[in-house]
């Protein structure tokens, strides 16, 4: 990785650690905000794209958020963190049997993911 790029992704990082203390302040238009900046910075981030998804499902969208979840995905087929993000946003937007799909692999991923382990059992109860 030359020292350009290097820089890109620090910068990214930095974005990113600031969108979560945003969204700890229940500040998610401005965390979206800072996510959008860390996105322009590294598009190719999981994790960047996971958290996009995040603060548009907080701000209820959820179609935008499924779409980021998605990205997340196709970047990171094993990022269990953005599976369970897409249970959420497809369980939100009444697609219970894709949602109880994507929980399911996120937690074949990781059987131990707390919130894929309370959202499978909300969505049985449904």
């Amino acid at each position: 990785m030359d020292t350009e790029e290097q820089k890109r992704r620090e910068q990214a990082r930095f974005w990113l650690n600031y969108s979560h203390e945003l969204a700890g302040a229940i500040r998610y238009q401005e965390a979206l905000a800072a996510v959008t900046r860390a996105l322009a910075l590294d598009g190719e981030s999981a994790e960047i794209w996971y958290a996009q998804g995040t603060f548009l499902a907080m701000l209820a969208r959820y179609e935008e958020a499924l779409a980021s979840f998605e990205r997340a995905l196709e970047l990171d087929a094993a990022f269990v963190p953005a599976w369970d993000g897409r249970a959420w946003a497809l369980s939100i937007l009444g697609r219970r049997e894709e949602a109880l799909a994507a929980v399911n692999r996120a937690l074949e991923l990781n059987p131990d993911y707390f919130d894929a382990v309370r959202r499978k059992k909300r969505l049985e109860a449904l």
